[in-house]
């Protein structure tokens, strides 16, 4: 998903009930995660703290829209419980590379790092340029950046030139250039800080490996690579429309790249590694639609750009439905519900014991597909007038709903036990299932 930047700095009951039900019947059930082969190891996710939001053993993270009331701390707080990476985007320009929204967001990265959970900072750079524009200059840069934000105790996962197998990218569709790029900024990293690890993360891709858009042309070589990851997500019918995620959307959709990063045996290990990756889905969500009215102003505004402050109120705007509508697509808790059960359920975990975390892109956008539609990909923002209804299910399920209740805020002087452990967890079911 590319965010846009300028330089300058109603759900039923019964429907509800059902998704809930679900949710805490699917984490109930018995996880077993397949053991890995041990004559080929696994490589640790870095710096991945073991307190944080997670289900299954998978991890919860999420990609905010700085700027908006819904900065770490207010998700923290909305959710009683702090996610285990905290995802941005570096604007960079051929002409201009400070790298200066790192020095934005530092201040709340180093409460969040001194918080209880002691969370990933997971920035991606997003060149505006093409990869031979790429220079010297910009690569000392970037080092010199990341080692101050690590001289402040905030562990980085860099996630640089992501999706570069698409062509939406400037720096897209050019391998050579970029696997040479990426040499050189991992070597540049490497030589002033050991707290930055490189997190390499191509767009899906479920064609032919040999094709331009595959992973395989972009693979840099496991001495360049500390972790690896995925944007995936479930946009729906025609990137504008309302509608449950398919079944196995998820699995189907992650597995070719998970048996490439992270096979089980040398015979089957195409990109010839030693050690097996743990494997993180950068960014994702299910975004739920709605319908721009003509007289609006964001009708006119560019397609796949961000929606900023003051947020609209989308409970008065009419989502965008199918005639006929798909079932249950009016529910938004269903479609966002059902897609992160598919991600860190036991079933995915048992299919897929690598993956270690899931990061929420936490953004409302106007959308790019063949209406005029607002995309909303949040699970978290009532405050701005967002579903209260899927943060509320989030929390009860994911986070901690005692704690949110006390205020807690994530700092270490207010450590808190989960009091929402699987006792919780049965009691939503049986209260649910009643209904």
């Amino acid at each position: 998903m590319r965010p846009s930047h300028q330089r300058c700095g109603s759900s039923a009951l019964a429907s509800t009930a059902s998704v809930l039900a679900s949710t805490a019947l699917a984490l109930l059930l018995p996880f077993a995660a397949a053991q890995s082969s041990p004559d080929f190891p696994v490589r640790d996710a870095p710096r991945l703290p073991g307190n944080a939001m997670q289900s299954n053993g998978i991890s919860l993270g999420f990609l905010t829209q700085w700027g908006s009331q819904y900065e770490p701390t207010d998700v923290i707080r909305a959710l009683g419980k702090s996610p285990a990476v905290w995802g941005d985007y570096w604007n960079v320009w051929p002409d201009e590379y400070d790298f200066r929204q790192a020095d934005w967001h530092l201040g709340e990265m180093r409460r969040v790092a001194d918080g209880d959970v002691k969370a990933v900072y997971a920035p991606a750079v997003l060149f505006h340029g093409r990869m031979n524009q790429w220079t010297q200059e910009m690569t000392d840069a970037l080092a010199e950046k990341v080692r101050d934000v690590n001289e402040q105790g905030v562990p980085i996962w860099l996630r640089f030139c992501y999706e570069m197998n698409g062509g939406w990218m400037d720096y897209g569709l050019q391998p050579e250039d970029y696997v040479s790029t990426w040499r050189s900024v991992t070597n540049a990293i490497r030589a002033v800080t050991n707290e930055t690890y490189m997190l390499w993360a191509p767009n899906v891709w479920n064609g032919d490996s040999n094709d331009i858009q595959a992973y395989q042309p972009y693979w840099p070589g496991e001495e360049y690579v500390d972790l690896v990851g995925l944007s995936l997500y479930s946009f729906g019918p025609y990137r504008s429309l309302n509608a449950l995620p398919e079944d196995d959307l998820f699995r189907d959709s992650f597995r070719p790249f998970y048996n490439l990063v992270s096979p089980t045996s040398s015979s089957r290990n195409p990109l010839g590694l030693s050690r097996a990756y743990s494997v993180v889905i950068a960014e994702t969500s299910a975004p739920y639609y709605y319908e721009i009215p003509v007289n609006s102003p964001y009708y006119t505004q560019a397609g796949d750009t961000d929606i900023s402050p003051p947020m609209p109120n989308l409970n008065r705007t009419r989502p965008s439905l199918a005639d006929p509508p798909y079932p249950r697509s009016d529910d938004e808790l269903a479609v966002k519900a059902t897609w992160l059960v598919q991600m860190v359920g036991n079933e995915t975990a048992a299919a897929f014991p690598n993956l270690k975390a899931v990061s929420l892109f936490n953004y409302l956008k106007k959308g790019n597909g063949t209406a005029e539609v607002l995309a909303d990909f949040r699970y978290v923002g009532s405050r701005d007038r967002f579903n209260a209804t899927i943060e509320e299910w989030l929390r009860t399920n994911y986070g901690n709903n005692t704690a949110y209740l006390e205020g807690y805020s994530g700092d270490a002087s207010a450590i808190r036990t989960s009091l929402l452990g699987l006792g919780g967890i049965v009691a939503v079911a049986i209260v649910v299932l009643a209904l």
